[in-house]
């Protein structure tokens, strides 16, 4: 039985032993529950059932520097304004956080990387690269996440997925807009940190992956900065024991009858966002860099 360290310092021994036969028992329903002994705001402890979603140490990065080119090609207009769609269903209630945020993750990240270029001091044609894709990132992100942000992309986020004429090599996307509208209809206020605990599962430990950190637009996976904030990134993960993922939790005196853990929301977003990267990975190429 796994209990927090600290969570259980004064538990009666007698409740823990029936706990524990409780554990026992629920394992025989599903033996992938984890069982904790948890305290709410009254410090009353109970016995808790934790389910979580394994996201396979996934990043959840969606590349946006594909829709900067659309948007500025008059002949992708349509295709701009359904992905504006999807991304202001993402940004506004999935919560999915952006990267011009200043408190965001990969915002960090990219101010890091755009110190090391500013202290460079060789004047060679990679810096003056590097500078030009910094200024693009920036001022393109700043523009995007206006766009995303602004209600009425939301308000009219079904009427541009049905009016949505896919010419022949846009069917893919049709496929992916219509799956992100049925969930916002089956889940039309449901956010991606609903089920996140941080403070259930080793409340001690800060030093933990969030959700935030792994899940994010990004500016790329194509550019001149991917091999290094790629590897910036897999080494901070990498020194962290612990990560949030989608769990649920069930609070209960008695051994329920059954354990009921349902993931069709995390399950069908997640698949959702790896094809949508997928697509737009699939169109981020370096040399089509506009100007702004």
């Amino acid at each position: 039985m796994q209990i927090p360290a600290g969570v259980n310092d004064s538990f009666p021994q007698n409740i823990y032993q029936t706990q524990q036969s409780i554990y026992q028992q629920l394992k025989a329903i599903d033996e992938k529950l984890l069982c904790i002994i948890a305290k709410d705001e009254r410090h009353v402890a109970t016995l808790a059932t934790v389910k979580r979603f394994d996201t396979n140490m996934t990043l959840y990065y969606i590349p946006v520097r594909p829709l900067w080119h659309w948007m500025q090609c008059g002949q992708s207009q349509s295709l701009a304004e359904l992905i504006i769609s999807m991304f202001a269903y993402l940004e506004q209630v999935v919560g999915v956080p952006f990267y011009t945020e200043q408190d965001s993750y990969l915002a960090s990240q990219y101010e890091t990387l755009e110190q090391w270029v500013n202290d460079d001091q060789e004047d060679d044609a990679c810096r003056d690269k590097q500078l030009d894709e910094l200024y693009t990132m920036h001022n393109a992100g700043l523009k995007i996440y206006a766009q995303i942000i602004d209600p009425q992309k939301l308000i009219t986020f079904e009427s541009v997925v049905q009016n949505f004429q896919p010419r022949k090599k846009e069917q893919d996307w049709k496929l992916v807009a219509d799956g992100f509208l049925q969930l916002y209809r089956q889940y039309p206020a449901r956010s991606i940190f609903d089920n996140i605990h941080s403070a259930l599962l080793y409340p001690q430990d800060e030093d933990r992956i969030y959700a935030d950190q792994y899940i994010s637009f990004y500016w790329s996976g194509n550019d001149c900065f991917q091999d290094c904030l790629f590897e910036m990134i897999d080494n901070h993960f990498q020194e962290i024991a612990y990560m949030d993922e989608p769990a649920h939790v069930t609070l209960f005196d008695y051994p329920p009858e059954s354990i009921t853990a349902d993931f069709d929301f995390e399950t069908r977003l997640f698949d959702l966002i790896n094809d949508l990267s997928r697509l737009l990975n699939r169109y981020d190429h370096e040399q089509c860099e506009p100007a702004i």
